[in-house]
Order: C-alpha cells, then sequence, then structure tokens
C-alpha cells in the first residue's frame, strides 16, 4: 500500500523538518557583517547590533526570542513574495521583508529588514562574532571558529594571555619574596624602617613595596617603627 505524504504545515517548517521553499534568499554575509561592524549611519549599526546580540543571546533560538518579544515577533513575520522569472522554464520565489507597525524608511526599519535578512539566509549559523580580541563580526571559516574572526587576533589573544601570567607569577614570587624579608626585619636590630631594608635585602623599590601594602596582597609589619639608636647601641653593647 502506498505510503500517503502528509501535507506542509507551519509546525513542520517550525520543527526544522522542512527547508523553504524561497530559492531566491539572500546568501552573502559580508553585507550584514559590514553594517555590524560599521559606525556610520550610527542608528542602522547600532540598531542592527542589538537585534543580533539578542538574537544570539537567545541560543540563537528564533522562536524564543519572538516569544519574548511579541512586538518584534508581529513585525518580521510580515514581507512581500516575488515569482522572478528566468531564461529557462523554471522561475524563483523571492521574498523581500516589509516590517509591519515600522517606518520602512527609518534606521530602525532598515535595521529589522537587514536582521530578517539574515534570519531567512541559509548560512546564518556562520555568522560569527563579536571577536573576543577585536570586537568585530565575521563570517565562520569553520564550524570550530567560534571565538575569534581570524587567526592572527587567536594568536595575539593567545600571546597575551601567556604575557599576563607570567607577569602575574612574576608578582606572586616578589610578593613571597618581599614578605619574607618583611617578617625578618622584625627580628632584625636595625635603625633601617622596615621598606628600607625590605628593599635592600630583595632589590624591590619601596614605591612597588608601598602600591603591595595598599592593595592587600603584602603585610605590613605591626610595629613599623626601626629600634632607636640608642637602644640599638646598648643591645650591641650590654
Amino acid at each position: 500500500m502506498p505510503q500517503v505524504k502528509k501535507p506542509l504545515t507551519l509546525e513542520s517548517f517550525a520543527a526544522g523538518k522542512m527547508k523553504s521553499v524561497l530559492i531566491g534568499q539572500p546568501e552573502n554575509l559580508e553585507v550584514i557583517c559590514s553594517l555590524l561592524n560599521g559606525e556610520e549611519p550610527q542608528e542602522l549599526c547600532s540598531e542592527l547590533r542589538k537585534l543580533v546580540e539578542t538574537w544570539q543571546k537567545s541560543g540563537p533560538n528564533l522562536a524564543k526570542m519572538l516569544k519574548d518579544d511579541a512586538v518584534l515577533g508581529v513585525r518580521v513575520r510580515h514581507g512581500r513574495t516575488l515569482l522572478a522569472a528566468t531564461s529557462t522554464g523554471k522561475g524563483h520565489l523571492v521574498w523581500l521583508p516589509t516590517p509591519r507597525d515600522v517606518n520602512a524608511h527609518s534606521w530602525k526599519g532598515l535595521a529589522l529588514a537587514h536582521f530578517m535578512d539574515l534570519i531567512v539566509n541559509p548560512k546564518w549559523h556562520k555568522l560569527g562574532g563579536p571577536c573576543q580580541r577585536c570586537h568585530k563580526y565575521y563570517v565562520k571559516k569553520t564550524c570550530r571558529q567560534k571565538m575569534y574572526c581570524s587567526r592572527r587576533c587567536g594568536s595575539s589573544m593567545t600571546a597575551l594571555a601567556t604575557t599576563r601570567k607570567k607577569r602575574i607569577e612574576v608578582r606572586v614570587q616578589k610578593v613571597i619574596r618581599a614578605q619574607a624579608a618583611a617578617n625578618q626585619w622584625a627580628t632584625v636590630r636595625t635603625r633601617r624602617r622596615w621598606k628600607e631594608w625590605v628593599s635592600i635585602q630583595t632589590m624591590i623599590t619601596v614605591k612597588w613595596l608601598t602600591r603591595a601594602v595598599n592593595k592587600g596582597d603584602l603585610r605590613a609589619p605591626v610595629n613599623d617603627s626601626p629600634i632607636p639608636a640608642q637602644e640599638s647601641a646598648l643591645a650591641q653593647n650590654p
């Protein structure tokens, strides 16, 4: 007995089981990237970035995004479908976004139209960004490219992280040396104040020691006054 095909429904499309019948969809993501990374017109770029950021934070999950923003959900549902004839016997359906209840010639209306182009783009999943280094949007070359727009940005961030880690390690070692010397100062007989004495012993500047104390990284001795010269002399010649 031949199987009877079920009729197409909106639920089929929503579940991702069916491909869109619109063949004339935009596939070039360079335009959207250019607008997202641009500064002019400021209103257009800003509005488009807000929409894309909200979309990305949703998953991206377009159904969730439009459910959370009912007004936006109504606006993006409207568009015009045109038949584009070819020189063969085939025709293409072209969908033109026409946001509802918004001025199509305003920056907000244009931003929404560009966003609608993005969400029907077959390559929407290749939009990456913002890059963690340069904060620009980009077209992914591989599915694993999720953090940086280029190898250059990735290498720069790796080098920066390595440098930062090394600086932290060097600072920790300096704090350890300075703390050990500060603890030792309390047990020795000297007329020098503790910072001056520690600086001589460790070759660490007094200015650095002061900053470390102010930041709470270094504990100053409880009694940071030097032993008076007379007391020091008596201690040496009882």
